[in-house]
């Protein structure tokens, strides 16, 4: 907004009337303020025939009055309510257009946005990200993108509360480990503001990662030390420090080239994720870890100069469209997409390993500590009681999953 403008007084000017065939032109320097003030705008509207005129009066014959008041009468019926304009908004892709989370969710959420506001909000993808894929949070806090896929876990550290959810062993259902995630988000982070520089409308987990290696087998934890192993997020990272092996924080895109190029060793990533990015062929090895080595918070946001050229009534019905009902199609979606991956695996060349109880048990145990450290930076960072949180997600999930 430029600076406001100063209004000075106008000075004495002379306005000249049009005439018709029954008046006569006059021409009247208005040099006095009317004496009285309207009730709500504060302009003049005294009883002279220049009321309103900002100090300079006009003359206007009785002979014109009826036409005018004809014309407004006429020209009203034609005035109807306001018509929310219709916006185009810019989503910043960079999933592959194949992957489930964009084909099956984000794809069809978009036309679901334009149906239920009737055509009035259209999301077009863009041809390549907006910025880079980690820094999409920005991207869309700055105004360069209307919405965005936004992994909060890709700038480790700068969202500490989210990191709650992505603690080892939350369970790997996500038919119930979605909704219940969006829930407790709701209900403990949403609260916080965590993401007050942009509209969340989705937040949510996705499948779980476990661990995938270019080759050997594991059996023991001895197994993993010092392999450089690609980490999606903190809770990720501390994981991989805890077993003995060397975190590389890198966002999915840049892994195909780290793991051709012998860079890494492997990575945390979920199933499906392998597969939609043609890692199969690279990485021979997955190590299945019951309940997930970690999870990662995802979330669908529209910037906040976006969301405020939608009109109140549209926003409501984007919303409807948004949230849990979203996130629980997600998790459909996500465990199709999970069950169809570890199915396909063998075909693709990858083995999938069942670790022995005897090392999930040390899995367990050896990434203790990372509840204990959330806990401790959550109160920190100004979450009263974490260990809430995280009771909340346990007992919803396995509610959940007694359910099913």
């Amino acid at each position: 907004m430029g600076a406001p403008r100063t209004a000075g007084r106008p000075g004495p000017r002379t306005i000249r009337q049009r005439t018709s065939p029954n008046t006569t032109a006059s021409t009247v320097p208005c040099s006095r303020r009317s004496s009285r003030t309207g009730p709500e705008t504060g302009a003049a509207s005294g009883t002279g025939p220049c009321a309103g005129q900002g100090g300079h009066m006009t003359f206007i014959s009785r002979n014109l009055l009826p036409g005018i008041l004809l014309a407004v009468m006429a020209s009203a019926p034609l005035a109807g309510p306001a018509r929310a304009e219709a916006v185009t908004l810019r989503y910043s892709q960079w999933l592959p257009a194949s992957y489930p989370l964009h084909a099956e969710i984000i794809a069809p959420w978009f036309e679901e946005i334009a149906r239920v506001t009737g055509g009035r909000v259209t999301i077009v993808p863009t041809p390549k990200v907006v910025g880079t894929v980690a820094g999409q949070y920005d991207v869309l806090a700055d105004g360069l993108a209307d919405v965005a896929l936004v992994v909060p876990g890709y700038t480790p550290g700068r969202f500490p509360l989210s990191e709650g959810l992505e603690l080892p062993f939350l369970g790997d259902d996500p038919r119930v480990s979605m909704p219940v995630s969006y829930r407790t988000y709701e209900t403990y982070l949403e609260p916080k503001g965590i993401f007050r520089e942009v509209v969340p409308l989705a937040v949510f987990t996705g499948n779980p990662a476990h661990i995938a290696l270019r080759s050997g087998e594991v059996s023991d934890l001895s197994d993993l030390a010092g392999k450089k192993l690609r980490s999606p997020q903190q809770a990720a990272s501390a994981s991989v420090d805890l077993l003995g092996a060397v975190p590389v924080s890198k966002p999915m895109s840049e892994v195909y080239e780290l793991a051709s190029s012998g860079a890494i060793d492997g990575g945390i990533i979920p199933p499906d994720t392998l597969l939609s990015f043609k890692l199969a062929g690279i990485m021979k090895e997955y190590v299945l870890v019951p309940g997930g080595v970690v999870n990662t918070v995802n979330m669908l946001a529209f910037s906040h100069e976006a969301w405020d050229r939608i009109s109140a009534e549209d926003q409501a019905a984007i919303r409807e469209v948004s949230g849990l009902p979203l996130v629980t199609k997600m998790g459909e979606v996500y465990a199709r997409s999970l069950s169809d991956a570890l199915a396909a695996m063998p075909d693709e060349g990858v083995r999938v390993q069942t670790p022995p109880e005897s090392l999930v048990a040390a899995l367990q145990e050896r990434l203790k500590p990372i509840r204990a450290n959330w806990f401790d930076v959550a109160r920190k960072a100004g979450l009263e009681d974490p260990e809430a949180m995280v009771r909340f997600l346990e007992t919803e999930y396995a509610a959940g999953k007694a359910a099913r």
